[in-house]
């Protein structure tokens, strides 16, 4: 069974179904005028809802295959720009700017320390699915590296809500969770 699943999704992506992302980019309170990033775009499941807020988008996408399709269906698009590239390197705005990202699983923690690690980043909010079992360290403070703990003087964590398998496709094989990180 787990050679078929692999055979099914050989690139490990587990995709949002459309109601839960459109939910999540809710939840975010992304309006007109924001700068956000979707890092890890993937086929744009989060992309599309952010879009239609009136935010400025930039989709971030390490599969050059992914990344041509969300060039093309933003093509007409002024306020999506879509970057081919990897999330853990690609520059991060040096102007006010928020997240909402499905992000890998398998560096999730990798990318949280590189959206919170500078004092100085101008990051206001992430909306991030990530692992539950780090939603909930991060979300109830149970987290008490030194790393963490200076995150915690300049953002609040909280869970947003545990997502179901169903919300996506192909369902994982991990609890999952919106983790929403504020700066304070």
């Amino acid at each position: 069974m787990s050679g078929e699943r692999r055979a099914c999704n050989p690139d490990g992506l587990h995709l949002l179904v459309p109601e839960i992302a459109a939910e999540i980019v809710r939840t975010s309170g992304t309006g007109p005028g924001d700068l956000v990033l979707d890092l890890g775009a993937g086929t744009g499941a989060l992309t599309a809802p952010l879009a239609r807020t009136g935010a400025r988008v930039l989709a971030i996408e390490r599969s050059p295959r992914l990344a041509r399709r969300l060039e093309r269906r933003y093509a007409d698009a002024a306020h999506v720009r879509v970057v081919e590239g990897d999330i853990r390197t690609v520059p991060l705005p040096r102007r006010p700017y928020r997240v909402v990202a499905n992000l890998p699983f398998s560096i999730a923690m990798t990318m949280l320390g590189r959206l919170l690690d500078d004092r100085d980043s101008p990051l206001r909010r992430a909306d991030l699915v990530v692992p539950w079992h780090l939603a909930v360290r991060l979300g109830e403070a149970t987290d008490g590296r030194p790393r963490v703990r200076r995150w915690r003087r300049r953002y609040r964590f909280h869970v947003e809500r545990r997502l179901p398998r169903r919300a996506f496709r192909p369902p994982p094989s991990v609890a999952t969770g919106v983790l929403a990180v504020v700066r304070r």
